[in-house]
């Protein structure tokens, strides 16, 4: 596997866009100070996932991810992710399609917490959920084995919008 923290490239633009059906490869450049780019590839150079985070404002940034193989996942890749990611904001907000069981998954088993229902919070034409994370809730930044119970949907209960 080979890891790019380079701006993405117009077949990576191509590839989030296409599995989250946000416009992405309109947004190129990816210029580094509102950006944070991630591109795994495997050994033919085919992508296996995509991390963009957007910089919004000094605190927050927007995490959006596509992953086709989840074995470019790694603890080690996403804890370099988190690091770098967390010396630059305070949280991070991920806008998860309602419809998208194993984005929410993902999100609560990384550590994101979930916050609220967003009508229309995708794109300005999908229902989203709201997940928020801060340093202290990132799973991938505490030692192997360490335990935190972390609040996700199985929690709280869901809006019943949408």
């Amino acid at each position: 596997m080979n890891v790019s923290f380079a701006p993405l490239r117009e077949d990576a633009a191509r590839f989030i866009t296409e599995r989250t059906g946000i416009p992405y490869t309109q947004g190129a450049p990816f210029d580094e100070r509102r950006w944070f780019c991630v591109t795994a590839r495997d050994d033919q150079g085919a992508i296996m996932g995509v991390i963009l985070c957007e910089f919004v404002n000094w605190f927050e940034a927007y995490f959006n991810s596509a992953v086709d193989d989840p074995h470019c996942a790694t603890r080690r890749l996403l804890r370099a992710v988190f690091s770098t990611l967390f010396t630059r904001v305070v949280r991070l907000t991920a806008f998860v399609d309602v419809n998208n069981q194993r984005a929410m998954r993902n999100a609560v088993s990384m550590g994101f917490v979930y916050e609220g229902f967003c009508r229309k919070g995708i794109n300005g034409n999908r229902d989203a959920y709201t997940f928020g994370m801060l340093k202290e809730d990132c799973r991938m930044l505490r030692p192997v084995g360490g335990r935190k119970r972390v609040q996700g949907l199985q929690d709280r209960r869901v809006s019943s919008h949408g």
